[in-house]
């Protein structure tokens, strides 16, 4: 037998609810280093990409992107180059990622550290994160 239309706008409902579909995450910065803005669960990229330019501000750029897994970005409480990395299964391991890399950086200084997870509960990451830097 067959689903019903009910049974079959449950499912979706159920989807949407989830994240599955809402999994387009994005990271803004200004070059200046005064801010940032990082968004999740988006139903496109380019929405993800739209709302995080316009939570930033003007002079943001999109400096990543991501889906269906967490990302953190770290940057020097005293200036410095911005780090992100994406592909972690949980935002603590992005956090401690993203920390790790960011005092390597600057030499052992403190740093300010804004992770997100997106998309589905139960991602199973890549094999490897991706690590990128921004000066």
């Amino acid at each position: 037998m067959s689903p019903s239309i009910a049974q079959r706008l449950i499912l979706l409902v159920l989807l949407l609810i989830s994240g599955d579909l809402l999994a387009a995450g994005a990271i803004a910065i200004d070059e200046r280093g005064r801010r940032e803005s990082m968004v999740t669960n988006f139903p496109t990229q380019r929405q993800a990409d739209r709302e995080a330019i316009q939570a930033c501000g003007h002079r943001c750029r999109i400096a990543g992107r991501f889906s269906n897994t967490c990302a953190a970005i770290g940057w020097p409480k005293h200036g410095g180059a911005w780090v992100w990395s994406d592909g972690f299964r949980s935002k603590n391991a992005a956090v401690n990622a993203v920390a790790r890399r960011c005092r390597q950086a600057t030499g052992g200084h403190a740093c300010r550290v804004q992770a997100q997870c997106d998309g589905a509960s139960d991602y199973t990451p890549p094999h490897h994160h991706r690590h990128h830097g921004y000066r």
